[in-house]
């Protein structure tokens, strides 16, 4: 008589040897439906549980670590540093801004002129203030917005930058007129660097030394300005 049934063991060939010495003799085995019991069919139970359950992880850490590429990217933290740098964003934006002493991000004329003096090398959109414009700035913090573009919320940092820069040459035993006079001469000195070497760069290619030589000494003049903070001067060009 012929039968049928399910019979557990961790391997085909381990079915027909169990039932070969119970005096069964089996005509076929087949693994019973399911992933699970295929892979317990080809390399054991505890195996295929363990497969399982790494397999799971894997999906659940593919599954969050596409989660978090897939989430807003959290702004560079250099964007809110206060350190006098040259600022990343829209060119016009910016030339306009140092135009004006970014009139469109500061109300006051305290921070107007601290913004002049903030980005490195560049002309100063607003020169002259009093102290008492500038005593009413260091009492206040400009808070940055979420909504704040790029460059707004990179100037308001560096001006925050300047404000403790002023207290502590405040707590030196200088005075505010005597700051506003220093950030005009550090200004003027950084521009006079930049006006050499932008010189010096434009002369070398205009006397026709050959490309090696003046792109190195591109490259060295504006790791110089790099240095300093100030921005780069452009590749002239040479007519080759």
């Amino acid at each position: 008589m012929r039968h049928t049934g399910e019979y557990a063991a961790r391997s085909k060939a381990a079915v027909y040897d169990e039932l070969r010495t119970k005096g069964i003799k089996a005509f076929g085995v087949e693994p019973a439906p399911g992933l699970l019991n295929r892979l317990g069919g080809i390399v054991g139970w505890r195996i295929a549980i363990i497969v399982l359950l790494a397999l799971g992880f894997v999906a659940a850490s593919l599954a969050y670590f596409w989660e978090k590429a897939e989430a807003p990217v959290v702004e560079d933290s250099v964007f809110l540093s206060k350190t006098r740098r040259q600022i990343i964003g829209d060119a016009a934006v910016i030339e306009a801004g140092i135009k004006n002493g970014w009139r469109d991000v500061f109300a006051e004329e305290g921070e107007r002129f601290l913004a002049s003096f903030a980005v490195p090398g560049v002309p100063a959109g607003v020169r002259t203030t009093n102290a008492n414009e500038l005593e009413k700035a260091l009492g206040r913090v400009v808070q940055i917005s979420d909504d704040d573009a790029m460059e707004a919320k990179q100037i308001k940092s560096m001006v925050e930058g300047m404000k403790d820069e002023l207290r502590g040459y405040l707590a030196e035993g200088g005075t505010i007129a005597q700051y506003g006079e220093r950030l005009v001469e550090r200004q003027e000195q950084e521009l006079s660097y930049y006006r050499r070497i932008k010189e010096e760069i434009e002369s070398a290619a205009k006397s026709g030394i050959p490309e090696d030589e003046l792109e190195a000494k591109w490259k060295a003049g504006n790791a110089e300005l790099r240095n300093m903070g100030i921005r780069l001067v452009p590749m002239p060009e040479t007519g080759n």
